[in-house]
C-alpha cells in the first residue's frame, strides 16, 4: 500500500468517526434535554423514573462524544497532511449548509412557537427544552445524513 493510499484510509477512518460522534452526540444531547422536557410536560404517560434514567444514560454519550468530536479537531489540526483531506472543500461547504439549515430550522420552530402564542399560552419551561435540542441537533444531524465519502 502506497502512503497515498494509507492516508485515504486513514482521512477516511477520521471521517466516519466523526459522522458517528457528530450522530452520537445529537442524539443523546436530544435524549438528554428533551427528556428533561418531557418530565416538565407530565401529559405523557412515561414514568419519571424511566425519564430521568433516559437523562442520566444520555448525558455522558453526549459528553464522551462532545470530547470525542474536539479530539478530532485537534488531531485533524495536528495532521495537516490527513486534515486537508478531511476538510476539502466539498466538506467545508457542507459544514455551512448544515449550519444554515440548522439556523431555519430553529428559527422557523421559534417563529411558530410565537404564533402559537398569540392563540394560546406557551410555557417556555416546556418548549424551551425542545428549541435547544433542535438547535444543537439540526447541524449535527443534517451534516451526519448529508456526508457522502
Amino acid at each position: 500500500m502506497t502512503d497515498n493510499e494509507t492516508l485515504m484510509k486513514q482521512a477516511e477512518g477520521y471521517a466516519i468517526l466523526r459522522r458517528v460522534l457528530l450522530i452520537a452526540n445529537a442524539l443523546a444531547y436530544v435524549g438528554w434535554i428533551g427528556s428533561s422536557g418531557l418530565a416538565y410536560m407530565g401529559t405523557f404517560s412515561v414514568d419519571p423514573a424511566i425519564l430521568k434514567l433516559v437523562q442520566i444514560l444520555c448525558w455522558p454519550v453526549w459528553l464522551i462524544s462532545l470530547i470525542g468530536i474536539f479530539w478530532t479537531m485537534k488531531r485533524l489540526g495536528k495532521r495537516r497532511d490527513i486534515g486537508a483531506l478531511v476538510d476539502d472543500e466539498r466538506t467545508q461547504g457542507l459544514s455551512a449548509k448544515s449550519f444554515q439549515i440548522g439556523y431555519w430550522a430553529l428559527l422557523l420552530a421559534v417563529t411558530g412557537i410565537y404564533a402559537a402564542n398569540f392563540f394560546v399560552p406557551v410555557d417556555i419551561k416546556l418548549v424551551g427544552p425542545f428549541l435547544l435540542a433542535l438547535g444543537v441537533a439540526a447541524p449535527s444531524l443534517t451534516y451526519a445524513l448529508l456526508y457522502r465519502s
